[in-house]
C-alpha cells in the first residue's frame, strides 16, 4: 500500500519492509521503512511531510482493514538520524544549563521529537525538561534540577539559539 502511494505521487521505491512491533504502552504498530532516491520531498521540513504521508497511511489501512493501527514511516533512516541528532542536541543543553544555571527554551517541536528529548534528558544528571506552550508553539524548557517547576524570569531564561 505504502508503495503505491509513493508511486502515485511519481516517487521510485527502491527498497521497503514492514515490522510488527509493539509501543512502549503496548499498542499495536507497524513500522514502515522505504528508501528512495530523493527523499527530501517526501520527508519536508523536519519531517512534516513524513507526518503527513505517515497520517495518510494510517488512514488507509483503517479503512481497508476496519481498525487503527499506528503507523511509523520512516523515510530512508531519517527518524533514526533525527533522534541521533535531537540527543546530541539535549546533551549540548544540558551541559549548557548546568554551566551556566540558567534554564534553556529549546524550539518548537512535535510530540514525537519533544519525547526523544525527555526520554534523553532523563539520562542526564542535574537537569530537569518540562513542555511549556500550545500547539505548533509548544516546546521544551530544560532547567537546572534544584529549579522548581513553573514560569522562568525572562532575565534567568536562555533560548537555545543553535538548535
Amino acid at each position: 500500500m505504502t508503495c503505491e502511494l509513493l508511486e502515485k505521487m511519481n516517487f521510485e521505491v527502491e527498497k521497503a519492509f514492514v515490522e510488527d512491533m509493539k509501543s512502549e504502552d503496548d499498542q499495536e504498530q507497524v513500522l514502515i521503512g522505504i528508501k528512495v532516491v530523493n527523499p527530501a520531498g517526501l520527508i519536508g521540513i523536519r519531517g512534516r511531510n513524513l507526518v503527513a504521508i505517515q497520517t495518510v497511511l494510517s488512514l488507509m489501512i483503517k479503512n481497508k482493514m476496519g481498525k487503527w493501527i499506528r503507523i511509523l514511516l520512516d523515510i530512508n533512516n531519517y527518524r533514526e538520524e533525527q533522534k541521533l541528532r535531537l540527543e546530541a542536541m539535549v546533551v549540548s543543553l544540558a551541559e549548557k544549563v548546568k554551566a551556566t544555571g540558567k534554564s534553556v527554551a529549546m524550539m518548537s517541536m512535535s510530540s514525537y521529537e519533544r519525547r526523544v528529548c525527555h526520554v534523553k534528558a532523563q539520562e542526564i544528571e542535574g537537569i530537569v525538561t518540562e513542555s511549556e506552550g500550545e500547539g505548533d508553539d509548544r516546546h521544551i524548557v530544560m532547567k537546572p534540577a534544584g529549579e522548581a517547576y513553573g514560569t522562568i524570569g525572562q532575565d534567568e531564561q536562555m533560548v537555545a539559539e543553535d538548535q
